[in-house]
């Protein structure tokens, strides 16, 4: 008889050594060159011309190696901070301004070279969205720094400087004509020329305008979008849990804890009870592994299971929260409860669909002796891999 010995398959500590070295590889290959240190910036707003410019003026620092100077220069490094992190928005719609950048050096000519410093010039422009009421700024979570900010409106200066931290909005600014005076806070003054003028009693100010049903149908639909379009990872989770079993108990568990876990904490962010860190895509993404994973070892639910899946809703709800429909939803407070219940009605929605449509065709599936060896691993693997594939093209 002969005694064929098939190959071993890798054990999970293996597996996750693996992987930990494989992310420590593409980190050791992120490299700095110039990068930006501080930045302040001053929006000018012309409601006549219904124009702004933001003119932001970044501290660029060299790197210690010249050679990744060469290849990064100053005007790239400050492109990529303003693309990458500061977001026009009116009306709580992001904006596309164009940019211009040009770079001085602050420092004196006496100055050894290793201690130069060059300051970047970024100039955004654009005009005013049609029917536009109120310009913020936006600064995306992963920005190492707070941005100081300045706004001027009609060539009056506010009375108070913002200091905007990273995952927070500004104030909002009405871009409605200036009242002589009293620098924005009369903000309703007739407009110029022939224009009739507002009536203040019935037509209150931005969202207040809409109707219930309109707001109520906009929040449904950007929790819907927010789930499904604002990041793969909640789906790729939601498919994930079902890898492990597919029993009637088990199931229903995991997806009522994944389901209240998540809608809670989309609600407590909703309302700013509690911030949307930076670490909450990564560790997502360590959870999703970790979940799809699990099902390579055993068939059953273990003890730490559910918890697990716990922690998982909780971030699956912080990185919604992250997703710019969200942030278009909720960056001003003239929203109330009924707004978020729709939300979450919207992203609960997408959610049930995702795990109706995912649970139907795994049960197909699982009805065939080769469902185990033929369907489980390749999916297990697919989902981890593009999960980690996510999160690190953002870095690159």
């Amino acid at each position: 008889m002969v005694n064929i010995r098939t190959q071993r398959p890798l054990s999970f500590p293996c597996l996750f050594r693996y992987g930990l070295l494989s992310l420590a590889v593409l980190h050791a290959g992120v490299v700095e060159a110039h990068r930006v240190s501080s930045v302040s910036l001053i929006s000018y707003l012309d409601t006549a011309k219904r124009t702004y410019v933001l003119d932001a003026a970044m501290e660029v620092v060299p790197s210690e190696e010249q050679e990744l100077n060469d290849q990064i220069s100053p005007e790239d490094a400050a492109r990529e901070f303003a693309q990458e992190y500061l977001v026009v928005m009116f009306d709580r719609q992001d904006q596309k301004p164009e940019m211009e950048i040009r770079v001085e050096d602050t420092s004196d000519e006496g100055t050894p070279p290793e201690l130069r410093r060059q300051q970047v010039l970024t100039k955004l422009t654009g005009a005013f969205p049609e029917g536009a009421n109120e310009f913020l700024l936006y600064l995306d979570p992963h920005c190492p720094m707070a941005v100081v900010m300045v706004v001027i409106k009609d060539g009056q200066p506010s009375r108070r400087m913002q200091v905007v931290l990273a995952g927070e909005y500004s104030c909002p600014v009405s871009v409605d004509p200036l009242v002589e005076g009293d620098p924005f806070t009369a903000a309703k003054a007739t407009p110029a020329g022939d224009s009739p003028p507002i009536n203040n009693a019935t037509k209150p100010e931005g969202d207040e305008s809409r109707t219930a049903p309109e707001k109520g149908r906009g929040a449904f639909a950007a929790g819907w979008n927010g789930y499904l379009f604002g990041s793969g990872l909640p789906w790729l989770l939601t498919i994930g849990i079902f890898l492990l079993t597919l029993g009637r108990r088990s199931v229903f568990l995991q997806v009522a804890i994944l389901l209240v876990t998540q809608s809670l904490v989309i609600a407590l962010a909703a309302w700013k009870l509690i911030p949307l860190p930076a670490w909450a895509p990564p560790g997502l993404v360590i959870l999703v592994v970790l979940i799809s994973v699990e099902a390579l070892f055993h068939h059953h639910v273990r003890w730490w299971r559910l918890p697990l899946v716990a922690a998982a809703g909780a971030l699956s709800g912080l990185n919604i929260a992250g997703t710019v429909p969200f942030r278009v939803s909720f960056s001003r407070d003239a929203f109330g409860t009924g707004d978020i219940v729709n939300y979450l009605l919207g992203s609960g929605s997408a959610f049930v669909v995702v795990a109706v449509v995912s649970a139907s065709i795994l049960l197909l599936l699982s009805r065939y002796g080769w469902y185990r060896r033929a369907v489980v691993p390749p999916l297990a693997v697919i989902l981890s891999a593009y999960a980690i594939f996510s999160s690190v093209e953002k870095f690159l």
